[in-house]
C-alpha cells in the first residue's frame, strides 16, 4: 500500500483551475481554486479557518498534507437528538458544518460531513446520533482501493468511487468489514489493521481484551495520559500486538510522516496567529507549490 503521494514529472494544466502532473495523475490546484471561502459569510468563514486548523494539528496533517493518511475524521464531532423531536440547535449546525465542508476543497483535498448509521438510547430515552466531519484526499483513496482491490470490491467499491461513497459503504458494512475498512481508509499499516480485526473477533468470541501495544505518529495536538499529567500523546495513533517489533511498512509510514510534520511544524509557527486564523492561507500556498 502506497503511503506517500510523491509528485514528479512535468505538469499540464487540468480542469477546473488545476495542474495535472503528468507522471503522477496528482492535482495541483490554483490558488483561486484552493478553499474558496470568499462566499461564505463571516461566521463561516471563521469556522472554515478553525476546522482546517483543527485537522491539521491532529491527525489530518497526514492527509492534508499529501495524502500519507487517505482520510481522517474526528473534527467537529456532534451529538445530535432524533428523538423524540429532533435538536434544532444540532441541526443549525450540522448545517453549517455542511457550508463549510463543501468550500473546503483544493485538488485532491475534499472535506463532507459523516453521519453514522447506528444510534444510541439515552437515559432519559431520547435516541441520538454521531456525526463528524471528515477529510479526505482523493488520490490516496483510490490508492487504497487499488492495493485492496479483492477487499474493497465486494462492498461495490472500485477505484473510481467517490471517496464519500467509499465511506459510506464501510461504515454499513459487517462488523469486521468495518473494521477493515476503515483501518485502510484511515492508512495504518496492513499488519496493524489485521490484528485489530483478528483482536475485534476475538474479544467479541470471547468477552476478552487482546493484549496490545500502541503506536503513534507524532501530531500537534496531544492528550495527556491521565489526568492531571502533561499532553504527550499524538492522536495519530494504531494498535499492534503485545511486544510486537516495527514492521515494515510501519516503518514506511514513520519515514513518509516524518517530513511532513517538520514542514508544518516550522509553518505552522510562521502563519497561525494569535487568533488561531491562518490555516486557510497556509495550506493554499502548501497545496498549490509546485515541487
Amino acid at each position: 500500500m502506497a503511503l506517500a503521494m510523491i509528485v514528479i514529472g512535468t505538469a499540464c494544466v487540468g480542469p477546473r483551475g488545476t495542474a495535472r502532473s503528468a507522471m503522477s495523475g496528482s492535482t495541483v490546484p490554483t490558488a483561486a481554486a484552493c478553499f474558496s471561502v470568499a462566499t461564505l459569510a463571516p461566521a463561516d468563514r471563521r469556522v472554515a479557518e478553525q476546522v482546517l486548523l483543527e485537522f491539521a494539528d491532529r491527525e489530518g496533517l497526514y492527509t492534508l498534507g499529501g495524502g500519507v493518511k487517505p482520510i481522517s475524521s474526528d473534527v467537529r464531532d456532534l451529538l445530535v437528538r432524533i428523538a423524540p423531536t429532533p435538536d434544532t440547535s444540532a441541526l443549525v449546525t450540522l448545517e453549517q458544518q455542511r457550508r463549510v465542508a463543501a468550500a473546503l476543497t483544493c485538488g485532491e483535498i475534499g472535506v463532507f460531513v459523516q453521519v453514522f448509521t447506528a444510534t444510541q438510547r439515552r437515559r432519559d430515552s431520547s435516541e441520538v446520533r454521531n456525526t463528524s466531519m471528515v477529510i479526505f484526499h482523493r488520490a490516496a483513496v483510490r490508492r487504497t482501493i487499488e492495493a485492496h482491490r479483492s477487499f474493497f470490491a465486494m462492498l461495490g467499491v472500485t477505484p473510481s468511487t467517490d471517496p464519500r461513497e467509499v465511506v459510506l459503504a464501510v461504515e454499513n458494512a459487517p462488523r469486521s468489514p468495518r473494521w477493515r475498512g476503515y483501518g485502510y481508509l484511515f492508512g495504518y499499516p496492513d499488519d496493524a489493521v489485521d490484528f485489530f480485526v483478528r483482536a475485534g473477533e476475538e474479544g467479541d468470541a470471547n468477552g476478552t481484551l487482546v493484549p496490545r501495544d500502541f503506536r503513534r505518529i507524532d501530531t500537534w495536538y496531544k492528550s495527556p495520559a491521565s489526568i492531571g499529567a502533561a499532553p504527550t500523546m499524538s492522536s495519530f495513533v494504531f494498535a499492534v500486538p503485545k511486544g510486537a517489533p516495527e514492521s515494515e511498512q510501519e516503518g514506511r509510514l514513520r519515514a513518509a510522516a516524518a517530513p511532513v510534520y517538520a514542514r508544518y511544524v516550522k509553518a505552522r509557527g510562521a502563519a497561525i496567529q494569535p487568533d488561531s486564523t491562518g490555516a486557510l492561507a497556509l495550506f493554499r500556498g502548501w497545496l498549490t507549490a509546485r515541487r
